[in-house]
């Protein structure tokens, strides 16, 4: 712990004046989070769109956005009959019930906690994460970029630095079902080459910014930089 107390001092070496309305001092270098593995996250083909996938990968709770993603869609399936909603993910008792409810309606498919998400990815055409939890970089839109994959995610920190809005995915409002629902029949409304783009373009982004060895070769340098 001391040790990587000390290598975190190093690269985030800043001092804060109380006087000076938090104005940043000194050396200082920012990394993206915890970066991600691109060897075990690869490029995906993007499969067929007779039927669109929509993912939801997330422990199931309030702040993570439950109740925005399935209200979509509930809105979403009475409008487009070859649509699928997936949830994957630990859930919290206050929603069993519900989701037992509205996968009897065929509304979603809950697919509780999983190990490995590549498989759900292999048929996903997009991630949807209406978190409005007070989040780290989102691992799981870095993953789901990283397997190509388009992503819809909300308008805060964690989430929007990953999102190039209407380049690899959108920006939606906080707890806005109703922005939600716009962004998810924008979406739909791309055509299968568009949406694929998408993917890639998000791809893209994670190679050039949120690479994990990005993260490895900043810590190495200020470790060798210390001795």
């Amino acid at each position: 712990m001391l040790f990587s107390n000390l290598v975190f001092s190093r690269i985030r070496n800043y001092e804060i004046n109380s006087n000076s309305m938090g104005i940043v001092k000194g050396k200082q270098r920012l990394i993206p989070g915890s970066g991600v593995n691109l060897n075990y996250y690869k490029v995906l083909d993007y499969p067929s769109d007779d039927i669109i996938n929509f993912l939801f990968i997330s422990r199931v709770m309030r702040q993570k956005g439950i109740e925005q993603y399935l209200e979509a869609a509930e809105y979403i399936k009475s409008k487009y009959p070859n649509i699928e909603f997936h949830v994957l993910g630990f859930c919290e008792g206050a929603y069993e019930d519900k989701l037992v409810e509205m996968q009897a309606r065929a509304i979603i498919k809950y697919h509780g906690m999983q190990s490995d998400v590549r498989r759900f990815h292999k048929i996903s055409h997009c991630t949807i994460h209406p978190t409005f939890y007070p989040e780290g970089m989102s691992n799981v839109l870095l993953e789901s970029a990283a397997c190509g994959r388009p992503i819809i995610a909300t308008n805060r920190s964690g989430c929007r630095e990953i999102i190039d809005d209407g380049v690899n995915g959108y920006i939606v409002e906080q707890q806005s079902s109703k922005d939600l629902i716009k962004k998810i029949e924008k979406f739909l409304a791309l055509d299968y080459k568009e949406k694929k783009r998408m993917g890639l373009a998000g791809r893209e982004k994670i190679e050039r910014e949120f690479d994990r060895q990005i993260v490895i070769d900043n810590y190495i340098e200020e470790i060798q930089s210390t001795f």
